[in-house]
């Protein structure tokens, strides 16, 4: 029921009301109607009216509290969908990543290879030693290491050197130049490593 069918509604009982007074109050003067038999018919209309007024203010009340309880469950529905289509785009990124073919493992590097103990030694070659001091520095550092049992220099030249080595242990020349370099502070890079052939070149790059 809209507002202007109870507004309707309304006009329409006060209407009633009115020509119900009007007919009572007629007739009793016509028929000779006591004032407290008058009194009481119009008490009584007056609580119908009462009623009817009371009635439709109820029926506001409850309407109001439908459309209400509408606007909730609209708002709730809307949510709902929001929620909804969240989760279907991330079931639809999930299920993409597990469609996509995983990316193969990259492939271990061999381990370098090392310098084996035994043999006529290892034949170190050294370019770029600054003088005859770095070159004896070099000779105490590497007679310091574990795996070093013996360092015997053959010839010095020119900045250019030739040591021979006599391994307890094996080592690779990574460990052995990056060694030097912590012992003797010279910054030292493989040019050659042969382990096959016992064969090794380093060169002094500065300090």
């Amino acid at each position: 029921m809209t507002q202007n069918h109870e507004d309707a509604v309304a006009r329409a009982a006060g209407l009633i009301a009115e020509a119900i007074r009007a007919l009572q109050e007629a007739a009793a003067a016509e028929a000779g109607v006591s004032r407290a038999e008058l009194a009481q018919s119009r008490a009584a209309i007056a609580s119908l009216s009462e009623r009817l007024e009371r009635q439709l203010a109820e029926e506001r009340e409850q309407r109001q509290l439908v459309a209400d309880q509408l606007s909730n469950l609209a708002s709730s529905l809307d949510r709902l969908v929001n929620h909804l289509h969240g989760l279907s785009q991330l079931m639809a990124e999930l299920l993409e990543r597990l469609a996509t073919p995983a990316a193969p493992a990259a492939a271990a590097e061999p381990p370098e290879p090392t310098f084996q103990p035994g043999g006529e030694g290892v034949s170190l070659s050294l370019s770029g030693v600054p003088g005859f001091q770095a070159l004896m520095d070099i000779q105490k550092a590497l007679m310091a290491m574990e795996p070093v049992a013996a360092a015997s220099v053959e010839r010095f030249q020119e900045g250019e050197s030739r040591i021979l080595l006599q391994l307890r242990s094996p080592i690779s020349a990574s460990e052995l130049a990056a060694s030097l370099h912590r012992s003797t502070g010279h910054a030292i890079v493989v040019e050659e490593a042969r382990p096959e052939l016992m064969r090794l070149r380093l060169k002094v790059v500065g300090a």
